[in-house]
């Protein structure tokens, strides 16, 4: 009988402890992130969270798409701020013609 008990107080201390929550960040990313000057944002279909990086030209004026390493706004010709993917934007290609697109 003390066998038994023991046997079930030993498995009920395997219990696993608390999963990552799936599309959030963790604390070191999040921090990293932010440190990088950085901006923690959920994106896609799935409201996934992600860091946009800071652009090195955010804000800088651009003809060209290799003018940035984000994109380069057709409507302001700037350099965007933040390297996201994510949502609807009108940016000029290669040629410096806009071009306009949707990602999820």
């Amino acid at each position: 009988m003390k066998r038994a008990l023991a046997l079930i107080l030993l498995l009920a201390a395997c219990t696993p402890g608390e999963e990552p929550r799936q599309g959030v960040l963790d604390a070191a990313a999040r921090s990293q992130c932010i440190a990088a000057g950085g901006e923690v944002r959920r994106g896609g279909r799935l409201g996934l969270e992600f860091c946009a990086e800071r652009s090195p030209q955010a804000g800088q004026a651009c003809s060209r798409a290799s003018d940035c390493s984000s994109w380069c706004d057709a409507t302001s010709r700037t350099c965007a701020p933040y390297n996201d993917p994510f949502g609807c934007r009108s940016f000029l290609d290669e040629a410096g013609q806009p071009v306009e697109i949707c990602v999820d």
